[in-house]
């Protein structure tokens, strides 16, 4: 089993990029959130106040957490281009996000004062709460590497003709971003910037791919 898992890797010397990035992406995300501690500017718009808080939307937005890796690793299995293109939105995408962080660092005051009901999701939306703090959300890394995932499924030249699957990924990687609103983890302005980054990078990336006629 380890002499197929090296002769792969020989093979495919561009799957190391994959654990690189992550463990680049963990420490820059983990370090962010222990040295911006006071956000300058508080998000809000008119639209936060007309959605609701509902917990059962905690779950959509724990998926995201398995959702991110797993995606690069379906993509690094199924298309090589799809995964070089896919890596560069997410983590060109989060770069641009942890230097908003630092230079224009944004908090919100959405959540909550108490959780209107005891059941588990509410429980899990605590937790949430308390590993992830309303410091440092515009753009949205949720909705910025969801919005690359959905973008990336309707893309993928190995995918196509697959409609099926291609809907069930966009409607999750959606049903994800809205999550991030209904449990009061962002605001409107924070998923708008984060589709909006990952719709520029893909653009970058497709001019990049017609100048090497790829």
């Amino acid at each position: 089993m380890l002499s197929k898992l090296q002769k792969w890797l020989a093979e495919n010397p561009h799957a190391l990029a994959l654990p690189c990035l992550m463990v680049l992406y963990l420490v820059c995300f983990f370090a962010l959130d222990f040295l911006v501690k006071e956000p300058r500017f508080i998000l809000h718009s008119p639209l936060d106040d007309l959605i609701p808080f509902n917990e059962w939307f905690a779950g959509l937005y724990f998926i995201w957490f398995a959702a991110f890796p797993l995606a690069l690793l379906a993509f690094l299995l199924l298309d090589k281009a799809d995964f070089l293109e896919l890596c560069f939105v997410i983590f060109a995408g989060a770069a641009v996000c942890f230097l908003a962080y630092i230079f224009l660092p944004t908090g919100l005051e959405l959540r909550p004062e108490t959780v209107p009901r005891d059941n588990f999701p509410a429980r899990l939306m605590q937790f949430i709460w308390l590993v992830d703090s309303p410091r440092n959300v515009c753009p949205s890394l949720h909705c910025s590497i969801s919005a690359a995932i959905a973008l990336q499924t309707l893309r993928s030249r190995k995918l196509s003709g697959r409609w099926l699957l291609q809907t069930a990924v966009c409607l999750l990687m959606l049903l994800i971003c809205l999550a991030t609103l209904f449990v009061k983890q962002h605001s409107v302005w924070d998923v708008a910037a984060g589709w909006a980054l990952s719709l520029l990078l893909f653009g970058l990336a497709e001019a990049w791919r017609k100048r090497r006629g790829i």
